[in-house]
């Protein structure tokens, strides 16, 4: 007696389930991002997805799902060096601490990072914010400008300086290196002082290969003295307090950059 052969079809569950294949999901997927005319090669129309895509035309389809009864979370990505990119840690709890020994992310080889640095802190009304730690050396955030006030620490390239004024059109930078302080740098009251790599012609000039030919301009203002960024390795304040993190952010804590990513409330 010959046994009939049955092919089972992987998508059939008991009870009439029928699961949707990836090849189902990918062909949904086409069809609802594909304006191209059909052919006669493409065989007979399914009425349903033919109803469906003339709809798509006037009603936009449904966003991405996410959560509602759980909050977001946030992405976090270590900048490989010299690079754009890097890893991707997901951050699910409310908080998040970067150190050399101790924390959520452990980075043991850069010396310039404190044990405990940094603490990324989800806020109850939403949002995150960034804070330092207590490190020895601080934690840095990107800017492309910022309002300086005395005593002011930044970095450009892997020059750390520190924006020094006694009245409101006397002021001067200075160099902050890791056993004391280097050069002292007068800033122009009257004009922009621009602060660039040596050869660039600027004001101010730095012997570190990591600063660009121009890289940032320094103005006195009506509102005081303010910075902004001209270089291609960007302009790095130092915190003094927690800053908000509303949008996708750039930090620095010991040598290592981060991006963080806040995922939609």
């Amino acid at each position: 007696m010959n046994t009939p052969n049955h092919t089972t079809d992987p998508t059939q569950q008991p009870d009439g389930t029928v699961f949707e294949s990836f090849d189902d999901w990918a062909q949904l997927l086409r069809q609802s991002g594909n304006s191209e005319p059909r052919t006669e090669h493409d065989g007979p129309q399914d009425p349903i997805t033919s109803s469906t895509g003339a709809n798509a035309a006037t009603h936009p389809d449904a966003p991405a799902f996410r959560p509602t009864l759980r909050r977001p979370m946030a992405l976090l990505k270590i900048v490989d060096d010299g690079h754009e990119d890097g890893e991707t840690v997901r951050i699910r709890g409310d908080t998040f601490v970067i150190g050399r020994t101790e924390g959520d992310l452990v980075i043991p080889h850069d010396i310039s990072m404190s044990t405990r640095h940094a603490q990324i802190e989800r806020l109850s009304a939403g949002g995150w914010q960034l804070a330092d730690l207590g490190s020895a050396r601080g934690t840095c955030v990107r800017v492309t400008g910022a309002r300086l006030k005395s005593g002011l620490q930044f970095q450009i390239g892997s020059t750390r300086l520190r924006f020094e004024s006694t009245d409101p059109e006397s002021a001067w930078l200075v160099e902050v290196l890791g056993h004391g302080e280097g050069r002292r740098h007068e800033c122009l009251p009257t004009t922009a002082t621009t602060l660039g790599r040596i050869g660039g012609g600027c004001h101010v000039m730095i012997d570190d290969p990591f600063v660009s030919p121009v890289h940032a301009e320094l103005r006195h203002t009506d509102r005081g003295w303010k910075i902004v960024n001209r270089g291609l390795n960007g302009l790095w304040i130092i915190i003094e307090a927690p800053v908000r993190m509303t949008a996708t952010s750039q930090f620095q804590c010991g040598e290592q950059q981060f991006v963080f990513v806040p995922l939609v409330e």
